[in-house]
């Protein structure tokens, strides 16, 4: 609302120095230099409270004072603008007359248009501007100023349902433009929650995948162990098996030995006397080779003993 108002206080400025030169030579001079000099000041002092407005860009409870004093400023042109009818009135120049109409219904149609979505504003412009130039134009009387001075209420009815409907329309658009700023806001939310879902299920996805792999890692560990398990095992069994076939070729000698007291023979589990060396040969599997030793040498050859 205070964003148009610049383009509102233009338009009156214009309009205001329009009139002040078609009208200069038919009404009082000082009448409209006090008129548009009071009218410039109040524009100036709009002027001064849209740019407090727009640089300090309130929010919340106080942008209701900035509302009220909007309205304020529009009741104050609106006053303005009620005055010409009054005391502006070119009273023997009919021509001149229709200024007044043309301009102060444009001013009507514009405010509507601009101040839509603050009713206060639009509605009381409208009435202060259209009524008093209505009621004006009723009582020059005739029949031209009557049906002008009709035209005007109706101009100002048809003024005030159309601020109603554009209202009414700004309104669901303001209403609609809040639902989807909440439905973004939402759906910003949603996908800020998502990405963050995401984010996490990648980590996941990739932790399981390193799992996964350090598991086939393990796995592969594992097999080899087990390879080499397995081979250790065949290797134990074999030799196992190699110690029992030892085993079994391995003829012990164990327990107490039957032995000849004088010819050294031992006596075998069948009861008959083996010498000794024929005996171990057979249950140790050892070969003996025979020599003599010098004390049986010098006993059995003494003769070559001694000459050696």
């Amino acid at each position: 609302m205070y964003g148009q108002t610049w383009g509102g206080l233009a338009g009156i400025m214009v309009i205001m120095v329009s009139v002040c030169v078609v009208l200069w030579h038919v009404v009082p001079q000082w009448k409209l230099l006090l008129w548009s000099g009071t009218l410039v000041v109040l524009s100036l002092a709009r002027g001064f409270l849209v740019a407090a407005f727009q640089r300090k860009a309130p929010l919340g409870a106080p942008i209701y004072w900035w509302a009220r004093m909007h309205v304020a400023g529009v009741v104050a042109s609106g006053v303005m603008w009620a005055l010409p009818p009054l005391f502006l009135w070119p009273e023997n120049s009919p021509v001149h007359q229709v200024i007044w109409p043309i301009c102060i219904v444009a001013l009507a149609a514009s405010a509507v248009a601009k101040y839509c979505t603050w009713p206060p504003a639009y509605i009381s412009y409208l009435v202060l501007t259209a009524v008093p130039l209505s009621l004006r134009l009723l009582a020059e009387g005739g029949l031209v100023f009557t049906v002008l001075g009709f035209l005007g209420f109706v101009f100002a009815a048809i003024l005030f349902q159309t601020g109603k409907m554009m209202h009414n329309a700004s309104l669901r658009g303001l209403l609609l433009s809040i639902h989807n700023e909440t439905l973004n806001s939402v759906l910003s939310t949603e996908k800020e929650k998502e990405k963050q879902l995401n984010a996490q299920l990648q980590q996941e996805i990739t932790k399981r995948i390193r799992s996964q792999e350090e598991l086939h890692h393990r796995n592969q560990e594992l097999e080899q162990l087990n390879s080499q398990l397995t081979a250790t095992k065949n290797n134990l069994e074999s030799t196992n098996t190699e110690l029992e076939q030892a085993l079994l070729d391995i003829k012990q000698l164990s327990g107490m030995l039957p032995i000849c007291a004088s010819c050294k023979k031992i006596r075998n589990d069948n009861g008959y006397w083996q010498q000794i060396e024929i005996y171990i040969r057979d249950h140790a599997d050892v070969e003996f080779s025979h020599g003599i030793c010098p004390d049986c040498a010098a006993t059995l050859y003494p003769d070559l003993i001694y000459r050696k």
